[in-house]
């Protein structure tokens, strides 16, 4: 794996047929509008840029994606009991309760995958679309998802 330069450190190499060698860094290169001794202005990659981007959950999946199906068939379910388990009521103090109806359609949209390991989908809904369009920007760690199977 190659590391990349950084600005202002050169590289040393030897030509394209191995006869001299050639700095590569700041500065070099042979242009001749620039000042002599005046390192290049150029634009380096910086992988450790932060990068903010807008993103419509509703457009990551095609309108006939499996998850879609999935949050359908969850939809049309009787999750009366489940939400009467919840203890997060009114005013009352403690943090809110992740639907129920995300973590049905998670376990069952990874099910149809193959995926039965908790922390394998607590992974993917974060990195995976149709797992992150399931829950909808709700961050589900991963101990939600095993005791959403007790």
């Amino acid at each position: 794996m190659s590391k990349r330069r950084r600005q202002g450190e050169e590289e040393k190499h030897t030509d394209l047929f191995g006869d001299e060698e050639v700095v590569a860094g700041p500065g070099s290169g042979s242009g001749s509008a620039a000042a002599p001794g005046e390192p290049a202005r150029v634009l380096e990659p910086n992988c450790s840029q932060v990068e903010l981007r807008a993103v419509d959950q509703e457009s990551l999946l095609a309108p006939d994606h499996q998850a879609r199906l999935v949050w359908g068939y969850v939809e049309r379910q009787e999750l009366s009991a489940l939400y009467g388990a919840i203890k997060a009521r009114g005013s009352a103090p403690g943090r809110r309760a992740i639907d129920p109806r995300i973590l049905f359609a998670l376990w069952l949209y990874a099910t149809l995958g193959s995926v039965g390991s908790g922390r394998e989908i607590a992974r993917l809904s974060q990195e995976h679309d149709a797992y992150r369009w399931i829950c909808g920007g709700v961050r589900v760690p991963i101990f939600e998802l095993a005791g959403s199977i007790r």
